[in-house]
């Protein structure tokens, strides 16, 4: 006969409709961040495709720089997540301020990569006036970095304690802002200076200062976050910020994997000519727009597992790590489908250049391949940072996505004998295709063993069987 076990904490609501809820507004925080990326896109890409290789190889050595160490702060997600679970809100404000410290840290090591511009511009062998813009754009996005890892910091917590509706308001505000910005700066709106494709980076600068001051001020004033924050100031704290650390470098890592896999292929398939790159830009944005709903149900899996684990209900953690599974798998499926469906329809939004829409619609067609196993994995990595696992799909992220995917599309695009001739922009998206399969379903495996075993360490479900 089964005896009730004591309940003082209760697990959060895993339902599809929690599952939504929660993945909804971060759903939507993604698509404006990702949004403004498109707005660059689109509008660079009617100034030319100088202006738009430009800005992808800005954009894109950027990304990899600032991506990795955000990777390291999110290391504060699930333990934020597993305190508010535990209803220790005391601790959720500590955990905030050794994270914003950490933050502080790692700028001055990402300031310094930016600025070294000469290394990006020449691993895309950038010349002439590609090479000038790039090189004004990452020198001025080293000054927004600071913003950007400051505000990233309260994006982690408003997740972990199922708040994301701050950021998504914050990301929209910043994304109306972004089109009017631009064309103050890329086009010389209003007296200023056309800047073309580096003036993009100037408006990406002024908006991610002024989210973080919004963040501060919602921290500071929202009855929500009354009983988290802090009752007195903190000086960086080694131990805890070595917990948030041991698993925030792994995610670093992982992240820097998964980002420079596409990035560094965006600068060296810039060695195939503006065009090309531009193709690749264009087919990358509207991939990474679909990317945008597994990464939002990722996100929202680690905080549903994270506060499972606070409250003590392992089995229910299980059961949330399969449900997102299978929510992304489901819809990936579908959005795979309305890209092969709907590419020439999607690629004329972005430029009337007739080679680019060409070059364009063949490179659309590894993504309509490799989409739903890129779900896959996203999902899977994101319920193990719940579980605080992080080592192995580091491993496996290396592995799968810089050895198969970026080295191996490496060889396929510039030699590929004596397999076949080099396939350009095509060897790499098909060794990249084939290392998200291999990473998807490696992850997937993972994530399910890993939350069988917790399960049966669960105190609920061994009282149900005494």
């Amino acid at each position: 006969m089964a005896h009730p076990l004591p309940q003082r904490l209760t697990p959060p609501d895993i339902s599809a409709r929690a599952i939504a809820k929660l993945a909804g507004p971060i759903f939507v925080a993604n698509i404006a961040i990702v949004g403004g990326g498109t707005i660059d896109t689109v509008m660079a890409g009617h100034l030319g495709a100088e202006h738009l290789a430009a800005i992808a190889l800005g954009l894109a050595s950027m990304i990899m720089v600032f991506m990795g160490l955000v990777g390291i702060l999110q290391g504060m997600s699930p333990l934020a997540g597993h305190h508010f679970g535990a209803k220790r809100y005391d601790l959720i404000g500590f955990e905030l301020s050794q994270c914003l410290w950490l933050a502080l840290i790692l700028c001055f090591i990402g300031m310094p990569i930016l600025g070294f511009t000469d290394f990006w511009t020449g691993l895309a062998q950038a010349q002439g006036e590609v090479k000038e813009m790039a090189s004004q754009y990452l020198l001025i996005s080293m000054l927004g970095l600071p913003a950007a890892l400051f505000g990233r910091a309260f994006v982690s917590l408003n997740a972990a304690v199922s708040r994301p509706k701050v950021t998504m308001y914050v990301s929209l505000a910043m994304l109306l802002l972004k089109a009017p910005l631009n064309a103050v700066f890329m086009y010389g709106w209003f007296g200023f200076e056309a800047m073309g494709g580096a003036g993009a980076a100037v408006s990406a600068t002024i908006l991610s200062w002024l989210s973080v001051f919004a963040y501060i001020a919602v921290w500071e004033k929202d009855k929500f976050y009354a009983s988290m924050r802090c009752s007195r100031f903190y000086w960086p704290q080694p131990k805890a910020m070595w917990a948030q650390l041991r698993i925030g470098i792994p995610i670093g890592l992982s992240t820097f994997f998964e980002v420079s896999s596409f990035t560094l292929m965006a600068i060296f398939i810039s060695r195939f000519g503006a065009v090309t790159v531009s193709a690749h830009q264009i087919v990358a944005n509207v991939t990474n727009m679909c990317y945008m709903i597994p990464l939002s149900i990722g996100i929202s899996c680690t905080v549903l597992v994270s506060q499972c684990l606070g409250a003590g209900w392992a089995s229910v953690a299980e059961k949330a790590t399969r449900r997102c599974l299978a929510i992304a798998f489901g819809i990936a499926l579908v959005m795979a489908l309305f890209l092969f469906f709907g590419r020439g329809f999607i690629l004329p939004l972005y430029t009337s250049d007739a080679t680019v829409i060409r070059i364009g619609s063949s490179l659309i067609l590894f993504g309509v391949l490799y989409h739903a196993f890129d779900a896959l994995q996203c999902v899977s990595s994101f319920a193990l940072r719940g579980y605080r696992v992080t080592f192995w799909p580091m491993i496996i992220y290396g592995v799968m996505l810089w050895c198969v995917g970026l080295l191996g599309g490496y060889y396929m695009g510039f030699y590929g004998e004596p397999i076949m001739p080099p396939q350009g922009a095509y060897g790499f998206w098909g060794m990249t295709a084939l290392g998200l399969f291999c990473a998807g379903t490696s992850l997937a495996a993972m994530a399910l063993y890993v939350s069988r075993t917790r399960t049966k360490e669960d105190e609920h479900v061994s009282a149900a069987h005494i």
